[in-house]
């Protein structure tokens, strides 16, 4: 490794060490497709979960089941059930403020 990366990753934040190798950006804003049926839009990425928005949920997908991310991204099976229900939970916390104990924000 040379002293330029060395120092590059020194000053990198945490959240950009994790994520060098999975690019969020190349996931976001793109309709996503299931067995040619569109089943929404991506919106954000929560670790390794895509969080699509349709008409009448939101789902959190685990990056496991992309099978293409091209124009559109296609996403294999998955279950749907704890995809819901993880994309309610993704949804209630998204907007909430943290703070520690002397009123600093937090993530």
């Amino acid at each position: 490794m040379s002293i330029f990366s060395k120092i590059s990753d020194f000053f990198k934040n945490p959240s950009e060490k994790e994520s060098s190798d999975f690019k969020v950006h190349a996931f976001i804003g793109k309709f996503v497709k299931q067995d040619n049926a569109d089943i929404g839009e991506s919106i954000a990425v929560d670790g390794k979960r895509i969080i699509i928005k349709n008409l009448e949920s939101i789902l959190s997908i685990p990056i496991e089941s992309i099978l293409k991310n091209t124009e559109n991204i296609v996403v294999g099976d998955f279950d749907r059930e704890e995809s819901i229900k993880l994309g309610k939970e993704w949804e209630e916390r998204k907007d909430i403020l943290k703070f520690d104990e002397k009123g600093m924000l937090i993530k």
